[in-house]
């Protein structure tokens, strides 16, 4: 007798999650993306949907007074989603000690809630009531961290040019995962303080369904995020070797390592320099794209960094450092060639104390190179 489409769904969306944590797995190691709480939300993730599944009854396993495992399963998902966003952030290679201590309230939760099912010490009316405040504080309080969390991330950002190029490479991933986690939370905490699953009916169909619907967008748009999926270093391997294999074409090679100009546009790696550089940085560098050939004075590109209120020397000082510095790693990154080799500087012949900059002739690749290479 085949299962109702209600089930297999729920089941189908398990193998997912243990099929996507096992892939994540073996890219553990060199995969910014991926960490232990990322692989513990998946799991908790596939023991709901299969509990869900093959009990063929959801409501049952949160309305029963008995004590039930994935209660809690779900009340660790809430500070893991917490502790994944916050290690990706900073950028750390793996959970701190210190990190443990977001497990110690659904610890003592999870002992309270066993404790209660073998002796009922608090009458069940008020069992209710106690449990849906301290659900209902649990989340929020993680909501709200999280926020401010993602907040300073989207602050300090321009402040240090690596932490610039992990947040162009993370921001988008960090972005809907975090949407969708506060989604997936909001809505657990509608369902239970509105006492979803004791009064069943439309609303209680609804809300499993839309966390259905999250978990899967959440699980899709991991699978089709290959530099999620596999980690970046292993996916810009395979576009090296599978550029390698297309063309053997030595020039195209050297271009790979150099800004292209083409009628005076500029492109790397085939794509228009603009798709890398937004706002002052790409100001700065494309003035310094068009004086190639000549030494400019650095305090002529203060000119870019003056807003339209007072701005004291020192910060036009400070952000033309910021942006200069910005570009270096920037370029240094995407050419993949040392940091040094992009700028050559020097001083006034007249005034020592006067320094000037360009940019390195060999970071730079004409047409009309490409030209002579081909003769």
């Amino acid at each position: 007798m085949l299962l109702p489409i209600e089930y297999t769904i729920p089941i189908l969306l398990g193998f997912l999650h243990i099929m996507v944590a096992i892939i994540l797995l073996l890219s553990y190691r060199s995969n910014k993306c991926v960490n232990i709480f990322l692989i513990i939300l998946l799991l908790i993730g596939a023991l709901k949907s299969f509990s869900i599944g093959l009990n063929l009854n959801e409501k049952n396993i949160f309305i029963s007074n008995n004590f039930n495992w994935v209660r809690l399963a779900l009340f660790f998902a809430v500070p893991s989603s917490y502790l994944y966003i916050k290690t990706v952030i900073e950028n750390k290679p793996e959970a701190s000690f210190k990190d443990i201590i977001h497990f110690i309230y659904p610890i003592i939760w999870s002992i309270i809630v066993f404790i209660q099912s073998l002796y009922v010490f608090v009458p069940s009316n008020l069992w209710h009531t106690v449990r849906a405040i301290s659900i209902s504080s649990f989340i929020l309080f993680y909501l709200i961290i999280s926020s401010v969390l993602l907040r300073d991330f989207y602050k300090i950002r321009n402040q240090d040019s690596n932490q610039t190029i992990h947040f162009d490479f993370v921001k988008n991933w960090v972005y809907t995962f975090s949407i969708l986690m506060a989604l997936i939370e909001i809505r657990a905490l509608v369902h239970f303080y509105f006492n979803l699953e004791n009064n069943g009916g439309f609303f209680f169909g609804v809300s499993i369904t839309l966390n259905l619907l999250f978990l899967f967008y959440l699980i899709f748009k991991i699978i089709l995020s290959p530099e999620v999926l596999f980690g970046y270093s292993k996916l810009k391997t395979a576009i090296e070797k599978n550029s390698e294999m297309e063309t053997d074409w030595e020039p195209i090679k050297i271009i790979k390592n150099k800004i292209v100009k083409i009628n005076h546009l500029y492109y790397i790696r085939h794509k228009p320099i603009d798709e890398y550089f937004t706002g002052k940085n790409l100001e700065c560098l494309l003035i310094l794209l068009d004086n190639q050939n000549t030494f400019l004075n650095i305090n002529s590109l203060d000119a870019i960094f003056i807003s339209e209120f007072k701005t004291s020397y020192v910060t036009l000082k400070k952000r033309r450092q910021q942006s200069l510095k910005g570009i270096k790693f920037a370029l240094s990154y995407r050419l993949n060639i040392p940091e040094e080799s992009i700028f050559i500087q020097s001083t006034e012949e007249i005034d020592k104390r006067i320094k000037l900059i360009k940019l390195n002739p060999e970071v730079l690749f004409e047409q009309t190179d490409l030209s002579r290479s081909k003769v």
